[in-house]
């Protein structure tokens, strides 16, 4: 895999380490108890015949409301993204809500390709990619985020389903409030029972 190193990234509340395998592939480390919660509770909800991911509908169904505020959940169709929620402090952090509508749409068709073809992956393999990425600030500043990105079964006629959950890691102003992506940053594959992807996530 390639050369292990250790780096260090300073955020606003401290410094962030992970664990990097040459320039294409990281191994990553969660490092927010917010995101940890999420992924503890996905794993705890159970499963229905044949699957091992949770369905959106016992998903919702046992939704922590401490955690739904940070959560996205999109249908993955041929074409993009369909936002079905859209949590209340990314509405908040956007300054828009975006439910019902294609995520995604102000990049072009190229960087649309990319970010469909690593959802389907999530989806269809399946697996969660863990992230440490960075948005542009309406201060003009970057803010480090930690995101997580798994699936949701569904039923066999619906479209297939993509939860994520996302903290940003600095501390913003109190007017101060997310403009854009600024980078993808780090990102890595995770296991959840079937194995990961044998080919590492393309740069953005």
């Amino acid at each position: 895999m390639g050369t292990c190193t250790i780096q260090k990234v300073t955020t606003r509340t401290g410094l962030l380490n992970f664990v990097a395998f040459g320039a294409d592939t990281a191994v990553l480390k969660i490092v927010d108890a917010r995101c940890q919660s999420f992924l503890d509770h996905w794993r705890t909800l159970p499963r229905r015949a044949g699957q091992i991911i949770p369905h959106s509908n016992d998903y919702l169904d046992q939704a922590p409301a401490e955690l739904m505020p940070a959560v996205f959940i999109h249908e993955v169709l041929e074409d993009g993204l369909l936002v079905r929620f859209m949590g209340t402090k990314l509405v908040e952090r956007w300054r828009r809500d975006d439910t019902g509508k294609m995520f995604g749409t102000h990049l072009d068709d190229a960087a649309r390709g990319r970010l469909l073809s690593v959802v389907n992956t999530v989806v269809n393999h399946p697996c969660g990619i863990l992230q440490h990425g960075f948005l542009a600030t309406s201060a003009g500043r970057q803010a480090m985020f930690e995101a997580i990105l798994l699936s949701l079964s569904v039923e066999p006629w619906q479209p297939k389903r993509l939860i994520v959950y996302s903290v940003i890691l600095d501390v913003l102003g109190r007017e101060e409030h997310r403009s854009r992506f600024a980078a993808a940053g780090e990102r890595c594959w995770m296991d959840i029972g079937a194995g990961l992807p044998s080919y590492p996530i393309p740069p953005e």
